[in-house]
């Protein structure tokens, strides 16, 4: 059978499932897609989710400053030129308690970079042709697991806490056509247990909604492979305008840091390529995203939202030379229902 049949098969599935459905009156009652953990449920619901995620990125950074790919094949065998990003991500939420939401994600991810490099490599300028690579890696990701905790709530504003951990579920193990491990960009996991804390809140007013989330990741331990990833903090905060019943518009901008890899991978040749370079990991950015909520409001598919969300980079600090972001686009699905 075919992915994508079975992808439609248990879309229809799931549309045919004989539960009560919660058909929230707002479609602006949840965040822009590329948010998660932002809201809670009552007590026996169930909501399922999947978005899908494809990011692009092309041209070499460092700090703020534009590289040539020439002057990397200096000091570097290959340099990177671009790369994309692809994952399916399944979510599901369940809510054993009116002030406590339980979350569950995982994903798949596709990765796929395109390289240039000499075949030959010495010291000082390269004066003969280069050649170009390319390099792939495909599986599931970390696992995360989440609760939602409601710290407090008013009529019209909520404020959460989230508490999560991440499982080294993904593969850090990827290789190359030619058995060589691929670089720390196109492994799918961390390696690492991950501390996820976080805080977010949500209000309403009239036919507009805002919010605000911020969430870290901490990795807890030293991989298998003898690194582990630097501290993750975003923080990111949006608005959102109800057109109508069915429809909300939206903006969102997102903070993102990450620090530097520490330690390294003993089969990795730091003289290889930036992307081998656990010290060329970090980054500092600002994005924009716009954005668009669907809820059916009524009848038979009451209930079921669909989503979208485009993002831009607007600022990219890099710590050492990385590829950098163009841009980002979600989309997303999900269906809440309670429990009879």
């Amino acid at each position: 059978m075919r992915r994508n049949t079975f992808y439609t098969i248990i879309f229809i599935f799931l549309l045919s499932v004989p539960f009560t459905d919660i058909a929230k009156a707002r479609p602006d009652s949840h965040a822009p897609i590329g948010v998660m953990g932002e809201h809670g449920h009552k007590a026996g619901e169930i909501m399922l989710a999947y978005r899908f995620m494809t990011m692009d990125m092309r041209g070499l950074q460092s700090g703020t400053d534009t590289v040539e790919t020439t002057d990397v094949l200096k000091d570097f065998m290959m340099a990177p030129i671009a790369m994309d990003m692809r994952t399916h991500m399944f979510g599901a939420m369940f809510a054993p308690h009116d002030k406590i939401t339980l979350m569950a994600m995982a994903s798949y991810q596709r990765r796929h970079m395109k390289m240039e490099g000499a075949h030959l490599h010495t010291t000082g300028h390269h004066d003969h042709p280069v050649g170009m690579h390319e390099m792939s890696s495909a599986g599931i990701g970390d696992v995360k697991l989440d609760s939602l905790l409601t710290l407090w709530k008013r009529h019209n504003v909520t404020f959460l806490g989230n508490v999560g951990i991440s499982f080294p579920t993904g593969s850090i193990a990827q290789q190359a056509d030619d058995e060589s491990i691929l670089p720390y960009p196109m492994q799918l996991g961390s390696g690492s247990f991950e501390a996820r804390p976080g805080i977010t809140f949500f209000g309403t007013h009239d036919n507009w909604s805002y919010g605000g989330q911020l969430r870290g990741a901490f990795p807890l331990n030293t991989n298998a492979s003898e690194y582990r990833h630097g501290n993750t903090l975003t923080a990111t905060t949006w608005g959102a305008r109800r057109v109508n019943n069915w429809i909300s518009l939206s903006a969102r901008l997102l903070f993102s840091h990450k620090g530097s890899i520490r330690g390294n991978h003993p089969d990795l040749d730091l003289n290889r390529s930036p992307s081998h370079r656990p010290d060329f990991q970090g980054f500092n950015r600002f994005d924009v995203a716009i954005s668009s909520n669907l809820i059916v409001p009524t009848g038979t598919l009451a209930g079921q939202r669909l989503a979208i969300e485009f993002m831009l980079p607007v600022y990219q600090n890099l710590t050492g030379t990385q590829l950098k972001n163009t841009w980002k686009l979600v989309l997303g699905w999900k269906y809440a229902f309670q429990l009879l």
